[in-house]
């Protein structure tokens, strides 16, 4: 089954996928996290090993593609790719956390100028998540996290990164999370918990959807 974590910058979906991943390995449950950047790793990526780069490389040139629209084609041909080969393995014994996936992206995408009704369209032409775990937090509390990690891209594409410029296009991303979780159905969850607890929560819900996962459903994405 595949478990999409979602939520805006500084939510801590980095951190709670990487933890989620190792308490249900713990556990004995067949996981694996998977993120964008992994077109670069040719074992969980295959099929992208003709991309010869570093992280750092890539999301620079990521950045500096002309349009909204031109960059997320590419992160969502990027998410398409590392997780088919990845649920061409599913079974009710495995699970694929994937830390994002096309959520916040989209959305800020969209704020950067893509057609929102095309954004969610081509969206919705990836697998979609069996479950989608919206981590929800304050964009005050996500800068106190990330103040001193920050990028353009999480600040509007204020090169200076200035604080209102990350709490005004974090709570732009949020609206449309917030609009889409209603829709779609997520589970929201409450993201000021302490790690251990979120953690907590998160197996405890993944174990739930997979006690009901039907193999061979696939979830679609209502636009």
């Amino acid at each position: 089954m595949l478990v999409a974590i979602a939520g805006a910058d500084g939510a801590g979906k980095t951190t709670l996928s990487r933890q989620v991943e190792q308490a249900l390995l713990h556990m004995g449950v067949e996981a694996v996290r998977l993120d964008r950047f992994d077109i670069l790793n040719p074992t969980l990526s295959p099929a992208s090993a003709f991309i010869d780069t570093d992280v750092q490389t890539l999301r620079n040139s990521v950045l500096q593609m002309p349009t909204a629209t031109a960059r997320l084609l590419f992160m969502l041909w990027s998410m398409a790719v590392t997780v088919s080969s990845h649920l061409d393995q599913a079974d009710a014994s495995r699970v694929i956390i994937y830390d994002s996936y096309w959520m916040k992206h989209t959305a800020a995408e969209i704020i950067f100028g893509a057609d929102e009704k095309a954004a969610l369209a081509t969206a919705s032409l990836l697998p979609q998540p069996d479950i989608t775990l919206y981590i929800k937090l304050r964009p005050e509390e996500m800068y106190r996290r990330k103040h001193d990690d920050l990028v353009a891209y999480e600040c509007g594409m204020d090169p200076a990164c200035h604080p209102e410029s990350f709490l005004q296009h974090q709570r732009r991303i949020l609206e449309r999370l917030d609009s889409w979780s209603q829709r779609l159905g997520w589970q929201e969850i409450d993201g000021t918990q302490s790690l251990d607890a979120l953690v907590a929560e998160l197996v405890r819900r993944i174990g739930e959807a997979r006690a009901t996962w039907k193999c061979g459903e696939p979830a679609t994405l209502a636009l």
